[in-house]
């Protein structure tokens, strides 16, 4: 039996992962990829062990969160364990479960589509007073963040030559 991993949420909603051996997730160079600006490129491994499945970090900015926790080491992954990298989450299909665990999820959905609004105007499809909003995983480190150190310093530097220059001709 190979263990899989359903993506529930991101860029690759709704597809499954097989893992019959060592699997790297990340933005590019991984066997995995996905377009997620908050991955790194090799962000982290899934493999098969004994009896299970378990995921480590390989040293991302952004980390690695199992049902919520961020992990600093390899971590056993049991079924239904929900797995967070970027914007993606993932669960660990437990064994024995059906292969339609996706439609079974979406199943619900069908009779509240005519009383909800489009998917397009941006409103949930859930009823009133379901819908909450993601847990907050503290601050954003993405790419704006990394340039804001670099922009205040070249700011710097044009102002310090400004008045320098200025200072200078008012002498002159």
């Amino acid at each position: 039996m190979t263990a899989v991993l359903i993506f529930t949420q991101g860029p690759r909603s709704g597809q499954r992962l097989e893992l019959e051996n060592e699997l790297v997730i990340g933005r590019e160079g991984a066997a995995v990829t996905i377009e997620d600006s908050e991955l790194s490129r090799r962000h982290a491994a899934v493999r098969p062990v004994d009896g299970g499945v378990e995921i480590e970090d390989l040293g991302s900015l952004n980390g690695t969160f199992v049902n919520g926790q961020r992990i600093e080491a390899p971590t056993r992954l049991a079924g239904g364990d929900s797995v967070k990298i970027g914007q993606s989450i993932l669960e660990l299909e437990a064994a024995g479960a059906p292969a339609t665990v996706m439609s079974a999820a979406q199943a619900p959905a069908p009779p509240a589509q005519p009383a909800a609004a489009p998917a397009s105007s941006g409103v949930p499809s859930e009823p009133f007073g379901t819908y909450a909003a993601p847990e907050g995983m503290g601050r954003r480190r993405g790419i704006a963040s990394r340039q804001l150190l670099p922009m205040l310093l070249s700011w710097g530097a044009v102002v310090g030559t400004a008045v320098a220059l200025a200072i200078y001709f008012a002498d002159h």
